[in-house]
């Protein structure tokens, strides 16, 4: 009996080299699907609005409720940060970008503002009656006070006994 030789080949559906010709033309490459046609900078730029548009009314709304405004900026420039970062779809990602956008310009701006007034120097109130005393307020006061002690000590005034 003849022994019948097994051809090893290297990858499990690959053809013997005498079947597969040396100089085959490559295949045309495949036309793009039709939802990447779809997408367009266009349609990535109104997602981002809408993210940063979405952003700015969220914030507005906690604000409004009493929260921390720097809190509520650090929260939703976090939570766009994250979005842009790991998002699953391009539409996720362009939101993410405009959330993170607007939240980090809020708290960038209130970041200025708290060192604008912590650098302008606080007015000092002046007293009401630092212009002067009204005329006859000083003889007023002396004499009411000559009164009291008058009554403390047990005698009456020249003024009071008549």
């Amino acid at each position: 009996m003849k022994k019948k030789k097994n051809k090893a080949w290297k990858h499990r559906n690959a053809a013997p080299r005498s079947i597969a010709p040396r100089n085959a033309v490559p295949r045309a490459p495949r036309t793009p699907s039709a939802k990447a046609e779809s997408e367009t900078s266009l349609h990535r730029l109104g997602y981002t609005a809408a993210g940063a548009a979405g952003t700015a009314l969220v914030g507005s709304f906690l604000s409004r409720e009493g929260w921390a405004p720097k809190t509520v900026a650090s929260a939703l420039a976090a939570v766009g940060a994250g979005l842009a970062w790991k998002g699953d779809g391009s539409t996720i990602r362009s939101l993410g970008a405009g959330a993170m956008s607007a939240a980090g310009s809020q708290l960038a701006l209130l970041v200025i503002d708290d060192r604008e007034r912590k650098a302008a120097p606080v007015p000092v109130k002046k007293p009401a009656n630092a212009d002067g005393l009204p005329p006859g307020a000083l003889e007023t006061a002396f004499e009411r006070a000559k009164a009291r002690l008058a009554i403390v000590a047990g005698e009456m005034p020249d003024d009071m006994a008549a």
